[in-house]
């Protein structure tokens, strides 16, 4: 953990030594369908790139934060204020289990973690000299669910299928469509 902020801190520092169009830029959105708060910061590298945090926060079902780090290229030949971009970004979570009556208080975690990564393409508007609105789909691919059971518990009872299921449905679901309002500085 110290040694990836020590990166981040780094890669920020440099992000601002070579920022050539705006400095900064924070946009947030809510999701409607599976329900949680979006908030995102970005900041330029050099003149056609530029990398960021977003910050899922979901709200039902496996709640908890999920952060994924990203770097984008635009595809002006300069310039990283508007326009399309091209995204990759690695995904982290720590959620909560999802507390069914039917496992009858046999789980030994209460959260777990979930990994991945994905891809986007977008376009970022820029609505007079701040404000943005940055619409974006892609793909990513999420780890479903662990869960940890204490002894004894028979778990072939139970239908993990169905759980799984519902993961890739909600909250692991791979599709990614995304649209966020922001102000750019």
């Amino acid at each position: 953990m110290k040694n990836t902020i020590t990166i981040l801190g780094a890669l920020l520092i440099s992000g601002l030594t070579y920022a050539q169009n705006f400095k900064g830029h924070a946009s947030g959105s809510f999701g409607i369908l599976n329900p949680k708060v979006r908030a995102q910061y970005e900041i330029p590298l050099k003149s056609r790139a530029s990398y960021g945090m977003n910050m899922n926060y979901y709200l039902v079902n496996w709640t908890g934060p999920i952060f994924e780090p990203f770097i984008r290229i635009y595809g002006k030949k300069d310039g990283n204020a508007e326009g399309f971009f091209s995204q990759a970004k690695l995904i982290y979570g720590n959620l909560s289990t999802v507390d069914y009556d039917l496992y009858e208080g046999n789980l030994e975690n209460k959260r777990w973690s979930t990994f991945g990564f994905g891809v986007n393409c977008g376009y970022k508007f820029l609505l007079g000299n701040h404000f943005t609105i940055e619409p974006l789909t892609g793909f990513r691919l999420l780890s479903p669910p662990v869960y940890r059971y204490k002894s004894g518990f028979d778990e072939d009872e139970y239908l993990d299928i169905a759980e799984g299921i519902g993961w890739y449905l909600l909250t692991g679901f791979p599709l990614d469509f995304q649209i966020k309002f922001g102000f750019q500085f």
